[in-house]
């Protein structure tokens, strides 16, 4: 019998807490199949459930499986299993941004959550929601914009579709490599009580978590709450005091959030709390090479760079490589600027030299880049 079975079948009834799930993990008699009860609930459902995920391609990641995520071991309740459609090894490999906020938003709160998700998205790191109409599908969107990995955990079990529009969205995170995942059985539907239960799991795998737009009582703030007591960083977006979608962001602010008033504050807050992931993807083959670059051959071809990238190395090219000299040429905040350059040296996009010039580096013999317009 497979040992994902064994689990679940033994982990089924028993209450999803740290200390409980460390318990039975341990247990020399886990996976004894002579201590299962072949007529009981337990087996039956978990036998199930585990015959659904298999039978579509589904991936099953249990408490003691190398791919369950150490963020989600280190919470209070953690979940025994969860089902995953799509790529379960971002789980654990990627450093993940939170971008939560209203189900019925307006149009500024779903521009700035798609933005805000697209920028995060460029620098490698992922972004994590749940799934839900307005801020939530807009951050989804904004990280498949920037083909960066993204995860919807449901409230709900993998084969019922909630909200019911989203069914191509999430399609697409699934293509994308992306994943979704939930720790409610199959059948299961979306009811209320499942989403703080679903929202522990976005606030446990953020990095860094940004409200973008709640109203006093919402489910956002369920999020951020869990998401401070567990030590991760909260970023609100301030709005109108007569607002009620920004009432609830207003007094997170209020009460100690971090204000949001660029992507670049997150971003900044993501590299300084995870240095390693970011050496890491610099590491990675970042740009699309289609032909080595040698003397008298075409340069590289770059395909992955952002807008604001793309500005950055054009004006560093055309002579001006100090900061302050960037700094006056740049058609966009001056504030960015600091942690775009230092994003970019991390990427190996550029180098700064010990006189403080910056130049481009990965060009061809001249030194000069090659970028897709």
């Amino acid at each position: 019998m497979d040992k994902k079975l064994i689990w679940m079948i033994k982990s089924w009834s028993i209450s999803n807490t740290r200390k409980k799930l460390a318990e039975l993990s341990k247990r020399k008699d886990l996976f004894d199949e002579s201590t299962i009860d072949f007529a009981g609930e337990d087996y039956k459902e978990a036998r199930k459930n585990y015959d659904i995920a298999v039978k579509n391609g589904y991936t099953i990641v249990t408490y003691i499986d190398k791919l369950y995520p150490e963020k989600l071991k280190n919470i209070s309740t953690s979940p025994a299993v969860l089902y995953v459609n799509g790529n379960a090894k971002i789980l654990g490999e990627t450093v993940f941004a939170g971008v939560v906020g209203a189900r019925k938003s307006d149009m500024y709160g779903t521009r700035t959550a798609e933005n805000l998700a697209l920028e995060i998205g460029q620098t490698g790191a992922g972004i994590i929601s749940g799934g839900a109409r307005g801020i939530d599908s807009a951050a989804h969107r904004g990280a498949l914009r920037a083909k960066a990995p993204t995860v919807a955990v449901l409230g709900c079990g993998l084969d019922v579709c909630y909200p019911p529009e989203n069914k191509k969205l999430f399609k697409n995170i699934v293509e994308s490599g992306g994943a979704i995942i939930t720790e409610f059985p199959f059948g299961m539907e979306a009811h209320a009580r499942n989403f703080p239960k679903r929202n522990r799991i976005i606030a446990a795998l953020s990095t860094a978590l940004v409200v973008v737009r709640a109203a006093h009582r919402s489910g956002s703030l369920i999020t951020a709450s869990r998401a401070l007591d567990m030590g991760v960083s909260v970023f609100a977006l301030p709005g109108n005091i007569d607002d009620n979608l920004s009432a609830g962001t207003n007094a997170l602010i209020r009460d100690g959030a971090n204000i949001l008033l660029s992507p670049i504050d997150v971003i900044d807050e993501l590299i300084a709390l995870e240095p390693d992931f970011f050496v890491r993807e610099r590491e990675k083959e970042i740009y699309e090479v289609e032909e080595k670059t040698v003397i008298g051959e075409k340069p590289k071809k770059v395909t992955n760079l952002s807008d604001y990238e793309n500005e950055i190395v054009s004006i560093i090219e055309s002579g001006a490589q100090l900061q302050s000299l960037i700094e006056e040429k740049i058609s966009f905040e001056a504030t960015r600027l600091t942690a775009l350059l230092g994003m970019m040296e991390i990427k190996g996009i550029i180098k700064k030299g010990p006189d403080k010039k910056y130049t481009v580096t990965g060009g061809d013999a001249n030194g000069k880049l090659s970028r897709n317009s």
